[in-house]
């Protein structure tokens, strides 16, 4: 069994495959997947199969091996994928044929033991190029030294022909039978991750993504040492734990676990259990198998008995190597740790730095948080002690950042060692985990972190794969807050375009994903400095195909091409759009192919996978409907919004608004989610979901999300940014609806101190346009509304879009009265808007709205259905382009804004007429010359109004920032408002208190949302009394 696919089989030999079948790894003839086992025709009957990541052994009753899968994993030509199992061609020569002793595969390569069926010597055969050999139970061979079988293991992997994989094969088994400890292998390991407070970045699920974790830092010396210097040990001690020394297999080890446990001491036990770990921390397979020995719980059993029998008397080399055996080995005994962890703290003194290292270490990868005496132990030790050295201080903080524990003390010293020394004597992998480990720690101390870029320039032509994705996670994340890593980034990209061939899908996807990390926060730290606001970018098809390309962007799309879209998982795949995203790149082409291949694996997409796809492709303004229906019907299908946290509701709202894309029944899960949870969402995600219902203009539910969100607003310290934001929802959502509960914001003392912006002004002054044109309130009165005003009219004066004038222009021409982009003006009996229109007449009363696609919302579902029924199918492209198209099909409603000043022109009295920005100028300009009868003294005509530059002198000259408003020049209305505002609250609360207290009303609501609703019917009356009250005075 693998992750992703596995294999049965019956007790008649016959083979069943189920999972996952890219490149036919199912052995079914084809790439599809397979949601039940299904049986796989083979003309042999079975006998073992090994499942890798994308390939599958199989070793039939004569011992013959079968392969199907990935074409260079089983040693095919490129493209040439075994769809179905066929025997492995290299074993299958004329003359020479070779059968399978044993196997075993690891994730994308495969060791075998093979014989020839005449020959009884043992031969070594590999199916791929190893970067690294795994754990193999090498055959001993018998009456000869492990030295001796060292050697003719080594010089068979060095005949001729056998290449580079036989000699790294040949290499590893040579020193395993040699009994020597491998350095740091590259297996992978389960991550636990500590729930520090991350920053939200752009909206996004930053982290969730992708998780990566250092190689093997260190692992403890043999316990070969304490042979001569413990006297008291027996001559039987001794002589197993010379056995123990020449074994490098865990079989082999085990074996003496069976035949001479009652006569290990406590030194045997740990030396076993040390090479249990070595085995298990370079493949799971082996870990697995090691747990489940009768022998190992034996073997574990005794160890924990005799080590607790004298922990107190152990050197600390012995008990750190038995808690890292059991790190690795994936067991947690908390009487074992607990009893070790205390040891150390009473006696830390006693404890070298590499065993302090090892320890820590050890409860960081299995999840133990230590005690705060042992953090105060260590920390004194770190103050008090001058030989700590790179590696045990990088096992401190590594296990640090597994934890979560982000202690000041410890980075201190870790930063004052890294200041005192370079990282001269570094090693490259301590390199890497230190810059990973201070990305994820998001601990930016400036001298340290540049003296890691420094020394990261230095060598990082020497590290491996997993060196470089490390690194760059590390220091992808201090761009936003430091300039010196720049360089060392820049550095990095140049050296991972020049490898990228070399590089595995994974760790391109891993590299080009911290990359575009790396763009985006050094965009934000550049706009930071320079005190302005991070705009973005839209970038068009001309924009893409005139503007110069990042060497490393075009590298990473042209590798992705060569090695075939449909050859990347989907999570792959998933990283490189969402990195191109965050670089600004939109290649229409690449992003097309990739929304085919996501519709088609939609089912193995996790839910952050699937929020990702839908925020990448609206932050490129790339809409493909077909793959946006693909996705939700996939979340449709599982049902688990049960399980949905509030950042993945906030995350889907503000995709789907920036995709433009309205979903009725999701758009009422996710208000319906909002109104009950909304005490749970972070300021970032109550943001994120009320701008997404506000553009969306949420019809169902927009009243109740408003009041909810109106009532937290109110109970909420948000900054100068995010209060006017949530306010302007507010009044796109329901406007006066929810006044209540923002007047009690508004009139709190302090709120018109704030530094606003300009653009959070004109935010402010929606809502009061609202009050003005809908409760008929005079808020030319009320604190604030001059500099809201002024700023709203600024913002819109200069702005008029090529229709609007081309309208005004054929309108001018047949002589029609009208202001073109003007503030509308009040009619008789009727309050003032206070909005700007498009195109006004006054003399029938009408406004014309012209709006282009960026203003509508497409009703997902009504479009399918009608394509599907005309048997038309829309292509991705450009998100204006496609909803042009979706018109011609369905009806699209209006965004939140447009239908916001619709909604206020309305209620004062004005005709509103929206058109589209490609209708002819010529036919509404006859139809508007046929409406208009001029009578007795109305040949004047009304002047047109065209934003002069002249005009708004007084405007354009006009700061907020110099111009604040006065908190203490409140006017006599606003003082009657703030009374009788106060007295509307208090009877809004005593009448919540009794509906809550009421039991008999308990069964009146079905589910909170009717609650909510009664409560807003309830806020509408008492404010209607408010306001009648008010004009009656």
């Amino acid at each position: 069994m693998k992750s992703q696919h596995s294999a049965l089989i019956t007790q008649d030999g016959r083979l069943l495959t189920f999972g996952t079948g890219w490149f036919g790894r199912l052995g079914n003839g084809e790439m599809q997947n397979e949601y039940v086992p299904a049986l796989v025709p083979m003309s042999v009957l079975v006998k073992e199969v090994h499942c890798a990541t994308y390939h599958t052994c199989i070793v039939d009753q004569v011992d013959r091996l079968w392969v199907c899968g990935r074409d260079f994993l089983v040693c095919r030509e490129s493209h040439n994928h075994a769809l179905s199992p066929v025997l492995f061609e290299p074993f299958n020569q004329p003359g020479e044929v070779r059968c399978v002793k044993s196997l075993a595969t690891c994730e994308q390569h495969t060791l075998v033991a093979a014989y020839l069926p005449r020959r009884s010597s043992a031969s070594l055969s590999t199916t791929t190029p190893l970067a690294a050999a795994p754990s193999w139970a090498a055959t001993r061979l018998p009456n000869r030294s492990p030295a001796e079988g060292a050697a003719r293991v080594a010089s068979r992997a060095r005949r001729p022909g056998r290449g580079d994989a036989g000699r790294t094969a040949g290499a590893a088994l040579a020193a395993a039978s040699a009994g020597a400890f491998a350095r740091p292998g590259r297996g992978r390991r389960g991550e636990r991750r500590a729930k520090t407070a991350r920053r939200a970045e752009e909206m996004e699920l930053d982290d969730v993504p992708l998780e990566l974790g250092a190689e093997v830092l260190t692992e403890p010396q043999e316990l070969s040492f304490m042979i001569e210097e413990i006297p008291s040990r027996s001559s039987s001690s001794l002589i197993i734990h010379h056995r123990l020394g020449s074994e490098s297999q865990y079989q082999a080890v085990l074996k003496l676990v069976e035949e001479y446990l009652p006569k290990f001491d406590v030194y045997n036990s740990a030396a076993a259990l040390h090479k249990c770990a070595i085995n298990a921390r370079d493949d799971e397979l082996a870990a697995r198998q090691i747990q489940s020995d009768p022998n190992f719980a034996r073997l574990f059993t005794a160890a924990k008995k005799q080590t607790l029998a004298r922990v107190s008397d152990l050197e600390a080399t012995t008990l750190t190597t038995v808690l890292w055996a059991c790190a690795r080995l994936n067991i947690f005994d908390s009487e074992l740790t607990t009893a070790i962890a205390a040891d150390a703290t009473t006696r830390m003194n006693h404890y070298s730095p590499m065993s302090i290292g090892l320890l820590m270490f050890s409860m960081g990868y299995s999840g133990t948080r230590p005690k705060p005496s042992l953090m105060k132990a260590l920390i004194a030790e770190l103050q008090g002690r001058p030989d700590f050295d790179t590696n045990s201080l990088v096992l401190i903080v590594y296990a640090c950042m597994r934890l979560g524990i982000r202690d000041r003390r410890i980075m201190e010293e870790i930063g004052k060692h890294i200041e005192e020394t370079q990282l001269s004597d570094c090693q490259p992998l301590n390199l890497a985990c230190l810059c990973y480990t201070y990305g994820k720690l998001e601990y930016w101390e400036r001298k340290a972190v540049s003296a890691l870029a420094r020394q990261l320039t230095q060598v990082m032509e020497d590290f491996s794969p997993r060196m470089l994705c490390m690194s760059a996670m590390g220091l992808a994340q201090a761009a936003g807050q430091l300039e010196d890593v720049d360089d060392a980034l820049d550095r990095m990209k140049l050296l991972v375009e020049d490898r990228m061939a070399d590089l595995t899908h994974r760790e391109v996807s891993t590299l080009a994903f911290a990359f575009g990390k790396y763009a985006l926060l050094a965009r934000e730290r550049k706009a930071a400095i320079e005190g302005r606001r991070l705009e973005r970018k839209k970038l068009s098809v001309d924009e893409n195909t005139t503007m110069e390309i990042d060497p490393f962007v075009k590298a990473l799309k042209d590798e992705v091409i060569r090695r075939d879209h449909e050859s990347w998982t989907m999570t792959e795949l998933n990283l490189i759009v969402y990195a191109l995203m965050r670089m600004e790149h939109r290649d229409e082409d690449f992003l097309e192919i990739s929304a085919l291949v996501f519709q088609k694996g939609a089912a193995e997409l996790m839910l952050v996978e699937i929020l990702n796809i839908l925020y990448s492709y609206g932050r490129l303004d790339f809409l493909n409907v077909s793959l946006v229906e693909r996705l939700l019907q996939e979340l449709e299908r599982r049902n688990e919004y049960d399980s949905f946290e509030p950042s993945h509701w906030a995350t889907l709202a503000y995709s789907l608004a920036i995709n433009q894309v309205r979903h009725e029944p999701l758009m009422d899960r996710i208000a319906l989610h909002f109104c009950e949870h909304i005490r749970e969402y972070e300021d970032q995600s109550l943001q994120m979901t009320l701008y997404g219902l506000a553009v969306l203009n949420c019809r169902n539910h927009g009243e109740v999300v408003a009041s909810a969100a109106a009532e937290e607003l109110a109970r909420r310290d948000l900054t100068n940014s995010t209060l006017p934001q949530g306010i302007f929802a507010v009044a796109l959502l329901a406007g006066p609806s929810a006044s209540l509960h923002v007047m009690s914001l508004m009139f709190r003392p302090g709120f018109w101190d704030r530094d606003f912006a300009e653009l959070g002004y004109t935010m402010l002054y929606h809502l009061m346009a609202s009050w003005q044109a809908e409760l008929k309130l005079p808020v030319q009165e009320l604190v604030g509304h001059t500099v809201c005003r002024r700023c709203y009219e600024e913002a819109t004066a200069t702005y008029m879009g090529e229709q609007h004038r081309r309208l005004s222009d054929r309108l001018r021409i047949q002589q029609i009265p009208h202001q073109a982009n003007c503030m509308v003006s009040a009619l008789d009996g009727f309050a003032e808007a206070g909005v700007r229109g498009d195109i006004c007449i006054p003399k029938i009363k009408l406004i014309i709205e012209v709006e282009g696609p960026q203003r509508n919302t497409v009703p997902l579902e009504l479009l399918m259905d009608k394509l599907r029924e005309v048997g038309s199918k829309l292509n991705g492209g450009d998100r204006g382009e496609v909803l042009s198209q979706a018109r011609e099909h369905v009806e699209c409603g209006l965004s939140g804004s447009a239908a916001f000043k619709r909604r206020l022109l309305r209620s004062c009295g004005w005709r509103v007429v929206t058109v589209s920005f490609d209708e002819s100028e010529e036919y509404i300009a006859d139809a508007l010359k046929k409406m208009i009868k001029k009578g007795p003294g109305e040949d004047e005509e009304v002047p047109e109004a065209f934003p002069d530059a002249s005009a708004y002198d007084s405007i354009q000259d006009f700061d907020p920032a110099l111009v604040k408003p006065n908190e203490n020049d409140i006017s006599d209305f606003e003082l009657k408002l703030r009374e009788r505002h106060a007295e509307a609250m208090e009877k809004l609360q005593l009448r919540l208190l009794e509906e809550r207290e009421n039991v008999a009303s308990a069964s009146k609501y079905s589910d909170y949302l009717q609650f909510r609703q009664w409560q807003v019917q309830l806020e509408k009356e008492i404010l209607k009394e408010m306001v009648e009250g008010l004009a009656e005075a």
